[in-house]
């Protein structure tokens, strides 16, 4: 037989066809490498399309070459070698199929009635895993043939993706015998089923060697809405205490693998190029393992980089802090660093305009610019500071303020129109602007100022005029906070006391009207019992019935009064905390001048209680006096009182 007979099948002799007289093709049996090529060369052959034909697997045939000899047909004890990884990995070993098949029309195919699910196979980008995917079916149905047929599909599926069959794929065998039998039982697929076909041996990649500088990750150019904010470029890169700021990643040797279709996946080998040495100081620790070297800070601090040389440290001095030299500082308040600048010159800015400065302490000879903004535990200016700039610290030193600070401890020399919010505030001189603080001292007072305390105030020499001088318990948070508690509780008490009258009223008419039965009852108990005759347990269950209701009755009217009682409370100290005002003091060691005013603000209900000192007045103490009868007096003394 020749080779085209081979192509076009073995009956050649059968019915002619009209148009040409070739023979009507039926199906032929191949052996072959390529089933796709083979399938496409006996549809050109028969004048037929590629998707006319079909095939089925007959036998697999597995040979392997090594580096010793070539083409060796594996027997079935040798193909147990290929469940071996050391054996696949050898870089010399060649893996090829031969499959004997026999290819047929679609239409010739013989009806088992054996309805299959839709399997479709996928694989990871290295092939080195195949997966099933077995849909969720209602229309198939057990038959003695189905896992062999199901079995048949995925191999034909494999073969097409030049997957190899038959090797490694014990799950795929496992997984399709309970399908089927879950079939056996349910009927149906009730959901889609995914499975391990087949598993090469994964290749591992080389790890190439890499020096990561953890401590400049922390350099956030982007502000909150995106946008790059070229003022933050990481000049300071605070770091805390047992941080790993340098870490170098070891060169790590890869694994090759080998994929479903038996070909040998090669790693490279790793590369290193970032094996110079660190030099560190001993302000930080080395700590290697077999994968990698960390540089760990033993202090919180700032990294500094000096002469090829890593260190820790917690101080800095700079000139200024501008946008062209170091842009904005973000350490954060928990670094431990201190920064002094140094930039003295009246005529120029130590903080120039729009930075911004985030660290544990902040110590500024020179000036701060506009837009620039403070924040620190300790913050210390030896210039002035802008009136559109803003501090917050915990201690807060400001030789001239024109701007804002905002602090617990807050100390200036001079306070020029600036705004000053703190819980203890003392200034030396105060030239208009505005205070707000729990305890107000200042030493001369002049003009235009606003002062708002809520516990004291107290001026050494008063000099000037339109001052006006506020005490005001709820200027700080902590009041507010303990306001809104109280009022909440309040509230609530409130809202459940509302449905305790109506439902005491109700126990208490059913006591009272099934008391003469419950007497009656108590009698009649008694009365047998005196007659040597044994009561009912009805008559005792409804003396305990009753009995139980005016134990209810009791406890609920006991909570009722408590409820009351700690309502009560509530309102005596939201009363305690409101009255504050009527301790606090404004103390002024020096006379009075007109045009001055005192005022006192009442919480509940608001109110506000003022006072024109006259000049020349002497009124060492001013304090606001409750007369008991809704009036509120403000009270002058000469003398200082001992409190």
């Amino acid at each position: 037989m020749g080779l085209f007979d081979k192509i076009k099948g073995t009956h050649t002799d059968e019915a002619k066809q009209n148009d040409g007289g070739t023979s009507e093709f039926k199906s032929i049996v191949i052996d072959t490498t390529n089933v796709i090529k083979e399938v496409k060369n006996v549809a050109i052959a028969n004048h037929l399309k590629v998707t006319d034909l079909t095939f089925t697997l007959l036998r697999t045939t597995t040979y392997y070459s090594d580096e010793k000899s070539e083409n060796n047909e594996m027997n079935e004890d040798e193909l147990k070698l290929l469940h071996d990884d050391g054996f696949l990995l050898n870089p010399n070993l060649k893996l090829t199929q031969h499959y004997r098949i026999e290819i047929y029309k679609i239409d010739d195919q013989e009806d088992d009635h054996t309805p299959l699910p839709d399997i479709t196979l996928s694989g990871n980008k290295s092939l080195t895993k195949i997966i099933a995917m077995v849909a969720k079916s209602n229309d198939v149905r057990f038959t003695p043939k189905l896992e062999e047929k199901m079995i048949e599909d995925i191999q034909i599926k494999k073969i097409k993706a030049g997957i190899l069959v038959g090797i490694r794929d014990q799950n795929m065998h496992k997984e399709v015998k309970k399908i089927v039998a879950n079939i056996r039982v349910n009927g149906i697929i009730d959901q889609n089923q995914t499975f391990v076909v087949c598993q090469g041996v994964d290749e591992i990649p080389c790890v190439n060697d890499d020096l990561i500088f953890h401590y400049k990750k922390k350099i956030n150019a982007k502000s909150s809405d995106g946008k790059v904010d070229y003022s933050k470029r990481g000049f300071v890169l605070a770091v805390d205490k047992d941080e790993c700021i340098i870490e170098y990643i070891k060169p790590q040797v890869g694994m090759p693998g080998r994929n479903c279709r038996g070909a040998f996946i090669p790693v490279k080998e790793p590369r290193k190029a970032n094996d110079a040495p660190i030099l560190i100081t001993p302000n930080l620790t080395k700590k290697e393992s077999e994968t990698s070297i960390k540089y760990i800070a033993n202090r919180g601090g700032y990294v500094n980089f000096d002469k090829g040389t890593y260190d820790i440290q917690d101080q800095m001095e700079i000139n200024e802090i501008s946008f062209k030299s170091t842009g904005s500082i973000d350490a954060s308040l928990g670094s431990n660093i201190k920064i002094n600048i140094k930039e003295k010159d009246i005529l120029k800015d130590a903080i120039g305009a729009g930075m911004s400065v985030e660290t544990t302490e902040v110590h500024v000879d020179g000036n701060i610019g506009s837009g620039a903004k403070i924040k620190a535990k300790i913050a210390e200016i030896g210039g002035q500071t802008h009136q559109s700039s803003y501090i917050e610290a915990d201690k807060i030193i400001i030789a001239v303020h024109r701007g804002e600070a905002n602090g617990i401890d807050v100390e200036i020399d001079r306070l020029e129109g600036g705004k000053v919010v703190g819980d203890t505030v003392h200034v030396k001189h105060m030239i208009g602007g505005e205070i707000i603080a729990k305890i107000v001292k200042i030493d001369n007072l002049m003009s235009n100022a606003k002062i708002t305390a809520s516990e004291i105030l107290e001026v050494t020499e008063l000099k000037g005029t339109n001052n006006k001088f506020i005490i005001d318990p709820s200027v700080t948070k902590e009041f507010n906070e303990l306001i809104e508690s109280i009022n909440k509780k309040i509230e609530k008490l409130e809202e459940e006391l509302k449905a305790f009258p109506r439902q005491l009223s109700s126990k208490k008419e059913f006591i009272d009207k099934n008391k003469p039965m419950a007497e009656m009852v108590k009698e009649k108990i008694m009365e047998l019992k005196r007659t040597g005759v044994e009561p009912p347990m009805t008559l005792f269950a409804k003396i305990k019935d009753f009995q139980e209701k005016v134990i209810d009755y009791n406890t609920f009217l006991q909570t009722f009064k408590d409820k009351k009682e700690e309502l009560q409370e509530y309102r005596e100290e939201l009363n305690r905390v409101q009255n504050k005002v009527f301790s606090a003091k404004i103390i002024n060691h020096s006379a009075w001048k007109e045009f001055n005013e005192v005022r006192f603000r009442l919480i509940y209900p608001p109110k506000d209680v003022t006072y024109n000192p006259k000049e020349r007045e002497i009124a060492r103490e001013i304090t606001l006096k409750d007369m008991g009868t809704g009036e509120h007096r403000v009270m002058r003394s000469t003398e200082y009182s001992n409190k």
